[in-house]
């Protein structure tokens, strides 16, 4: 980078920060992204079920030596699917299901982690988040699986818009909605998995929900909704890692908190809008 940059962001003459910038903006991005059409389908159980459930696929990936990342994709994918065949398979509520897997993925990462021997930090950082260890293959893994998520739904979302809304009406227009249903829930899954290392698993559906919920305060269209969510989403992620960089603090708590900001800021706009 020029040295006039290293001059204003000092911090990104260190090859670590410009990596976890470049993932923080790439999973801030995706998160709103998706985020939009989990609040508008009422999904927020069901994305925090998969974070969680990402602790048994971490813990199951370091006790064969797989992979963390890509075991927790591979498990978090079979429970979002595992999720949606028993909600549409049986008479169970959608959170009853959610409450099942949540609480059963949950019980089976604890148990996995009692049989590792030692401290294990590779856990803890999954759980709480360690943006500033992230490497070239994590940011590369962030941005293709970005381009793939946020593509197909730029180019679906007219579709998306009306499984979440009226799904009748979709299924009368040909739409096969159960199939949306199953592609939409394994794509917020990766979007979550990927998300890990930049927030923890304690925090990934914060970085999923909180742009979205603070864009739909102030939006008055989906498009402006959509901007809004991944503007929020983009700034949340930079000012929180450069806010942690200079106070000090965890980087993922630091990023959902100025989040959270923007939440009560656009709840206010609101209240003052409406007044």
């Amino acid at each position: 980078m020029p040295a006039p940059v290293f001059e204003i962001f000092p911090f990104l003459q260190y090859p670590f920060m410009q990596r976890a910038l470049l993932a923080g903006l790439t999973i801030g991005f995706l998160c709103a992204v998706v985020g939009v059409f989990v609040t508008l389908r009422s999904m927020s159980f069901f994305s925090d079920a998969i974070s969680h459930a990402a602790l048994a696929g971490i813990a199951l990936g370091v006790l064969v030596g797989m992979n963390p990342v890509t075991a927790a994709v591979i498990f978090c994918v079979v429970v979002a699917v595992g999720i949606t065949y028993l909600t549409f398979r049986t008479e169970l509520t959608s959170d009853t299901v959610i409450g099942v897997f949540f609480s059963g993925s949950m019980a089976l990462g604890v148990l996995v982690i009692g049989f590792q021997k030692g401290y294990q930090t590779d856990l803890l950082s999954y759980l709480f988040g360690d943006i500033l260890s992230v490497s070239v293959l994590d940011v590369g893994l962030a941005l293709a699986l970005t381009l793939v998520v946020v593509g197909l739904i730029f180019r679906r979302s007219t579709l998306l818009i009306k499984v979440a809304f009226n799904r009748d009406l979709a299924r009368v227009e040909g739409v096969n909605a159960v199939a949306w249903d199953y592609l939409f829930m394994t794509l917020l899954a990766l979007t979550v998995a990927v998300s890990l290392k930049i927030v923890g698993i304690v925090l990934v559906s914060a970085l999923v929900i909180v742009p979205a919920a603070a864009a739909r305060n102030l939006a008055r269209n989906f498009r402006r909704l959509m901007g809004l969510a991944a503007g929020i989403g983009l700034v949340s992620a930079a000012a929180g890692l450069v806010a942690s960089y200079y106070l000090n603090t965890p980087s993922g708590p630091t990023i959902v908190l100025v989040a959270i900001v923007f939440f009560i800021a656009s709840f206010f706009g609101r209240l003052r809008r409406n007044a």
